[in-house]
């Protein structure tokens, strides 16, 4: 079956907000049409923003927020939803919501679990577990690309399927790791070494050049700003599609392995709680350092920004709602942020 678009009323209800950020070319913006304080706080202005949130935690106390230690935490507790903000922006550059990749976290982080607790060696837990990705993002490419349902629907099917499963392999119970092997593979026991933030900085590493070194990142890019323009200059959409999808599970289930070793055991109902922080880091970084694109280091400011507000409230006292209430205004601000940067850019080039 070939593939076909959605239709208009039911694009415009999931990918407007996608489509009109990835359509607008940085240097058609703004940023290069009106250079200024105006043009700096538009391409930089999260970075800013992320300065004074740390600088006024850092003042009000002094003796708990800068330290080292806290700081490390903040760098490692970000390493694996990084990951998997990683894993949101490969859609989204291509125009498409993958709201499976937390399910797919959650799902892998257990899979993971019950493979090394039933005997498995390592590398055979981590091959049955990127192998479940690759299926969860072929699943959902096939029903998106070639099916041509909507993504938003699609995938959000995909997510409570995995949700069914987690209740199953873990019987509504905590799942806890009995492997102290696989619990070494993100952090030194005794010691202060963080090796989960390794892998973060090269899988960062590795899809900042995937996007912006590669053929592959253009014709992503040029498929997420309009696929009958690009069809026509000879870009085989439906193949990046596909592969934007496929790749998001991969990093997704990747991320889900870590989470597993990081943290030891896993709750039936892991997952949804990482959704949010990976689409606000996402839109945060559509934001900034290059506006209008979703990119990568855009997204690393805008993670850490989420995880410096949360980790401040939290120090100062703070209750757990008023850091969801947090994620929640930061999630609306960076979408805000992101449609306006756009729809300045578009002006700027009238």
């Amino acid at each position: 079956m070939t593939s076909r678009s959605p239709s208009p009323s039911t694009k415009r209800m999931t990918s407007a907000m996608v489509s009109t950020i990835t359509k607008v070319r940085p240097e058609q913006g703004t940023a290069r049409t009106r250079p200024g304080p105006a043009a700096f706080l538009t391409r930089y202005g999260v970075i800013v923003f992320l300065v004074l949130l740390f600088t006024i935690f850092a003042l009000l106390m002094p003796r708990t927020f800068p330290t080292s230690g806290n700081l490390l935490a903040i760098v490692a507790d970000q390493s694996i939803p990084i990951i998997l903000a990683l894993a949101a922006i490969l859609p989204l550059a291509a125009g498409e919501f993958d709201l499976s990749i937390a399910a797919v976290l959650g799902f892998s982080s257990i899979l993971s679990i019950a493979l090394s607790n039933a005997g498995l060696p390592l590398p055979l837990v981590l091959a049955g577990t990127l192998i479940l990705g690759l299926l969860v993002g072929a699943v959902n490419a096939f029903f998106v690309v070639k099916i041509g349902i909507n993504a938003f629907i699609g995938t959000l099917a995909m997510a409570t399927i995995l949700a069914g499963l987690n209740l199953l392999l873990t019987r509504g119970s905590l799942m806890t790791l009995e492997s102290e092997q696989f619990a070494r593979l993100t952090s030194v026991p005794g010691s202060r070494i963080q090796i989960v933030i390794g892998y973060a900085l090269v899988l960062v590493l590795a899809v900042w050049y995937l996007l912006e070194r590669t053929p592959f990142g253009r014709y992503l890019r040029a498929t997420g700003m309009g696929r009958p323009a690009a069809r026509l200059s000879g870009v085989r959409t439906e193949r990046y599609l596909t592969s934007s999808f496929v790749l998001a599970a991969l990093l997704a289930s990747f991320a889900g392995f870590l989470l597993a070793s990081r943290s030891g055991s896993a709750p039936p109902t892991l997952g949804p709680e990482f959704l949010l922080p990976a689409y606000a880091a996402a839109f945060l970084g559509a934001a900034t350092i290059r506006p209008g694109f979703f990119n990568v280091w855009g997204t690393v400011v805008g993670a850490f920004l989420l995880a410096v507000g949360s980790n401040g409230l939290t120090l100062m006292g703070a209750q757990t709602w008023v850091a969801n209430v947090f994620n929640g205004v930061a999630l609306l601000a960076a979408v805000s942020a992101s449609v306006i940067v756009a729809r300045r850019g578009v002006n700027g080039r009238a």
